[in-house]
């Protein structure tokens, strides 16, 4: 199919108004009375600019990261260079997120309490200033 600047702009705007390739290409088919792939309504849209790769995910649903990523990261929590580490590429992925996620401070709530506690104590009260209390 020839792409006409009409076809191009409708379908730029069919993609940014939340439409798929796949009815993008239907909806051309059915228009058009020629078949259309969903392939070509991608590369237009690809050539285009618009287009906008899936991003991929793992199989729990996650970005995923690389291994010199998480030694990267663990290395800025232990304060070293990254070469040091880089016998830890050797280890499995969730290992090093293991590893990754028992370095990173962690907020302890019990912690917390305590400080505000201590916030509390140093907070003075002037109980002669309160014109509701009596004496």
């Amino acid at each position: 199919m020839k792409y006409t600047k009409e076809i191009s702009d409708k379908i730029s705007q069919d993609y940014l108004a939340g439409q798929t390739p796949l009815e993008i290409a239907e909806a051309l088919s059915l228009s058009y009375s020629e078949i259309v792939p969903e392939r070509s309504v991608i590369a237009k849209l690809s050539s285009l600019g618009v287009y906008k790769k899936r991003e991929y995910l793992t199989k729990r649903g996650e970005i995923p990261v690389k291994k010199e990523e998480y030694i990267e990261r663990i290395a800025k929590l232990l304060d070293v260079n990254a070469e040091i580490l880089e016998s830890l590429e050797k280890v499995n992925k969730s290992v090093l997120a293991l590893i990754e996620r028992k370095l990173t401070p962690q907020e302890d709530p019990q912690l917390e309490r305590l400080l505000q506690l201590r916030e509390m104590q140093s907070v003075e009260v002037n109980y002669f200033s309160d014109p509701k209390l009596k004496y």
